[in-house]
Parts: C-alpha cells; structure tokens; sequence
C-alpha cells in the first residue's frame, strides 16, 4: 500500500503520522510511505523577482526542511523507511496532484481543528484536498 503523508511541520502533521504508524499493525506488510511538503508561492513575484530565483529556491529547500525534519527523524528513530516529496504551488492541488500521479492509495494528513465556519472563512488544504483528491484521504485530529 502507497501512502502520501501531508505534512506542514505542525504539531497536528506530527500527529497524525504518529497515528498512522501506531496503526502499522492492521496492514499485512508495512505501507511504503512517502512525506510530501507543499510550500505556497511566494505572494508577490516582483519580490521574488528582486531577491533572485536562487535564493527564493533555497528559502523553499530550507523551510520544507525544516517542516519535515521532525517527521523524518521520527520515522528513521523507528527504521521506518520514507520518500519525500517537496513541491511549491497551492498545497491542495499538489497533494492532490501527486497522490493521482505517483498512484498512492491513500492520503493522510492532520487537521488542525478548525470548525465548518472557519474553514468557510480561511479555506483550508484539508477541504482542498478532500475536494481534489481522486484517492481516499484520512483525516487525523
């Protein structure tokens, strides 16, 4: 079994995949998992035109390491072996977009506990996803 795991650097990302490897035990074999970060764009290209292409790069590569160190060091405690996928653009259509194409059969993600309203009001990747997604997607709080 494929497993995408959407992870932010959250507490709630953290959990949720402490969650789903404590469940490992109701799978014949261990799920191949792959991590995958999405970092939103940079908001204003004139910005990122003025600091230069390689150094809004190297802001991407940094922050996604940094949300996925706490993941991966968690899963390589454990020897649980992982991919990572790091991609930048709206994080629910490229966790949606990847899980089609790398034909993973399910996504796992936490939810941060927000409520219908605010999601109404902020949106959230977790509605996103859930409303892209061609493959199950599990929600953990």
């Amino acid at each position: 079994m494929k497993i995408l795991v959407a992870i932010d650097g959250s507490p709630q990302s953290l959990a949720a995949l402490e969650k789903l490897v404590g469940k490992f035990g109701f799978f014949r074999e261990t799920p191949r998992l792959t991590l995958i970060h999405v970092h939103p764009p940079v908001p204003y290209k004139a910005a990122a035109a003025w600091a230069g292409k390689e150094a809004v790069e190297g802001y991407y590569r940094e922050e996604s390491a940094a949300a996925l160190a706490a993941a991966g060091a968690f899963l390589s405690a454990r020897g649980i072996p992982f991919a990572v996928e790091r991609r930048v653009g709206d994080p629910g259509e490229e966790i949606a977009r990847f899980a089609a194409h790398e034909q993973c059969d399910i996504i796992a993600m936490g939810t941060h506990g927000h409520g219908a309203l605010a999601n109404l009001v902020m949106g959230s990747v977790a509605t996103k996803v859930i409303a892209v997604a061609r493959v199950p997607v599990l929600l953990m709080k």
